[in-house]
């Protein structure tokens, strides 16, 4: 049994990042690059108006009461209007192109406007508010390094450069299996002796949320041969998830499948509550977690162990479990010796810190404390009773 550092590093050091391909901006969201991505266009792209008023030439509006003669309207997105002379302006919209001739903007606050002549009420310098072309960014500006994730602000500033695909990591392929001739569809009518299926569910939001596209073969009921079938085709993946049956009993054929498929055991059972059971192996680059059956042990697994791993092969360098500092807002510790993950609700407290409290009931069992919390407070091993106040990693599930 392997403490939680020592699992964490058997999982993720080896992993390297997945091969890069071409996708669109949409499609890209949230991904990490493999290369810098640069400008494809000045921006602004031309010399534009910041404000709605009228293009003029400063030598003309010194000072207020300047008359202009006003030739025709520039609007955004048309043509740059007419070239502005001695004695002249055109009227213009925020964001359209400055006609020749002009060097400044007119503010239509700044402007009396009758007949066909406008009369400026305050004067002007060369300049105002004219945006420049590539005053913000230069066409082959670089705007996005390699191993950069594609947050909404670089996507956006990528959309207005002109740029319409990126080269990202591929996304990693996670296949999922769940395991159990007991349980039920979600939301199914109860029967005798069967359970309802949660675990699926669980693991193709937080893999989908990790940027993991997920396969899913269904539940397989407690058969060798069809355990054994679904693993074999779920190996084809980069990772192959599996929720239960990685136990030693007489209806649990899951590890015996691996290692009929030939999956190599790095670990089984971690010094952790919920989540010992939790089994780790690898067949060539294909990445297998067996994760217990129990929901709450499940959701531990695929936080601490599935998605950094996904994250990892997707490009995020140094990926690991999501913790933050927080601390206690009442007195808890580890259980049996184990590092302990408290469902708590984490509220932020008057200083602004993350306080954690935990739910009443605890346990691995006790999927109805795991929906009272927020997360995660985590008590290590040897730590033993920790007072309130005590500074601790916390986890969040979203």
């Amino acid at each position: 049994m392997k403490d939680l550092d020592e699992a964490l590093a058997a999982v993720l050091d080896e992993i390297r990042p997945l091969p890069g391909e071409r996708a669109t901006l949409e499609a890209a969201a949230g991904r990490v690059l493999t290369d810098a991505v640069g400008a494809v266009v000045d921006l602004p792209p031309f010399d534009r108006s910041a404000m709605d008023g009228f293009a003029v030439r400063a030598a003309d509006v010194a000072a207020a009461g300047a008359s202009l003669r006003v030739l025709g309207d520039a609007a955004a997105g048309g043509e740059e209007g007419a070239t502005v002379v001695a004695g002249t302006a055109v009227r213009i919209s925020t964001g359209a192109a400055i006609p020749p001739g002009a060097d400044a903007i007119l503010r239509v606050e700044d402007a009396d406007a009758s007949n066909g002549t406008v009369v400026a009420t305050a004067g002007v310098s060369p300049g105002l508010h004219v945006r420049r072309r590539g005053e913000d960014v230069h066409e082959g500006d670089v705007l996005a390094r390699a191993g950069d994730v594609l947050t909404l602000p670089r996507l956006s500033s990528l959309a207005s450069a002109g740029v319409g695909e990126v080269p990202v990591h591929r996304r990693p392929r996670l296949h999922l299996i769940v395991t159990g001739s007991e349980l039920l569809p979600t939301g199914a009518p109860p029967e005798p002796g069967k359970i309802h299926e949660s675990n699926g569910l669980m693991v193709r939001l937080m893999a989908a949320r990790a940027g993991g596209e997920v396969f899913d073969h269904g539940v397989i009921g407690d058969d060798a041969a069809a355990t054994r079938d679904a693993v074999r085709a779920g190996l084809e993946g980069d990772v192959l998830v599996v929720s239960g049956g990685v136990s030693v009993g007489p209806h649990d054929h899951v590890k015996p499948a691996f290692e009929a498929e030939g999956v190599d055991e790095v670990f089984w059972r971690v010094r952790i509550k919920p989540g010992k059971p939790l089994w780790f192996g690898r067949r060539g680059s294909t990445l297998v977690f067996g994760l217990p059956g129990n929901p709450l042990s499940s959701i531990v697994g695929m936080a601490l162990f599935v998605v950094p791993a996904l994250r990892r092969l997707a490009g995020e360098a140094g990926a690991r479990p999501r913790f933050e500092r927080g601390r206690l807002g009442e007195a808890a510790g580890p259980s049996d010796g184990r590092t302990t993950l408290l469902t708590s609700k984490l509220i932020p407290a008057a200083d602004g810190v993350l306080e954690a409290f935990p739910t009443e009931r605890q346990g691995s069992h006790m999927t109805g404390a795991l929906g009272e919390s927020d997360g995660f407070a985590i008590a290590p091993h040897g730590s033993g009773p920790l007072p309130a106040g005590a500074e601790v990693d916390l986890l969040r599930l979203y």
